[in-house]
């Protein structure tokens, strides 16, 4: 008898630790992250933001994030994984592309976490990378 009552505890601690550990939802459509202005200060300011017919502007000026044409880029959703892929010269080659999960945290921020990037800079600026951990939160801008 005790052993079925230390397994049906066991079984519940397991169940609601499980529930407990789902971590933050992944965006996978571009409605998930369109419309707003995101900011992080990680390495200087940036604004960016992401646009329903598949394209990404980015400035170091919150004014110019939606006039900005150096600062294009294009991206699509492929289940919940995010390519993004530089369209103009800058920190990334053209035609670069970075594969990334997007997280979409509690507090209405976002997290981007690289799967794989062929440009070093845009990883490491759009997560916020400090001796290999991700420090970076992208907050909407009101």
């Amino acid at each position: 008898m005790n052993k079925l009552l230390a397994g049906s505890i066991a079984i519940a601690m397991f169940l609601i630790a499980g529930c407990g550990a789902r971590g933050p939802k992944s965006a996978s459509s571009a409605e998930d992250i369109a419309g707003t202005t995101w900011f992080s200060n990680f390495g200087g300011p940036l604004y960016f933001q992401f646009f329903e017919d598949g394209t990404m502007r980015a400035s170091s000026n919150r004014e110019l994030v939606e006039d900005h044409p150096q600062g294009i880029s294009k991206f699509w959703f492929e289940g919940t994984q995010l390519f993004l892929e530089s369209t103009h010269q800058g920190h990334c080659d053209e035609d670069a592309v970075g594969i990334y999960e997007v997280h979409l945290l509690e507090n209405g921020n976002l997290r981007f976490v690289a799967s794989e990037d062929e440009c070093a800079g845009r990883a490491t600026r759009f997560q916020g990378l400090v001796d290999g951990e991700i420090t970076s939160e992208w907050e909407p801008v009101p």
